[in-house]
């Protein structure tokens, strides 16, 4: 599911339960459900800074020269195309657990 799609049916909901709140459910085989504790985005200039860090360590490690920032920021794109690593998610961190997953919502699910 794109964002954009999780937009348009969350905006659909809003319209009629503003006030709902949004719990994640989870174990097709034993259905709980849960609250959510944070939502986490994982995005490209994320990945590439933390790819800087490591980079600028390992030089740090091994005793080399440093990089320029410019540099490192360019290999570091490198690698994480080349390992095919740049994709922007949006993590959805689960919570506290509520209980079981009531059987109307498991039956629309398809559980």
């Amino acid at each position: 599911m794109k964002i954009t799609d999780l937009i348009q049916i969350l905006e659909e909901i809003a319209d009629g339960s503003p006030n709902a709140e949004v719990r994640f459910a989870s174990q097709p085989n034993w259905p709980f459900e849960y609250s959510i504790r944070e939502v986490v985005p994982w995005n490209k200039d994320t990945m590439i800074d933390m790819e800087v860090e490591a980079i600028q360590q390992s030089l740090e490690d091994d005793g080399q020269e440093p990089m320029s920032y410019k540099d490192m920021r360019e290999l570091a794109e490198r690698n994480l195309e080349d390992e095919g690593k740049l994709e922007d998610i949006v993590y959805l961190e689960e919570g506290s657990q509520i209980g079981y997953l009531p059987d109307g919502p498991k039956e629309a699910i398809g559980w």
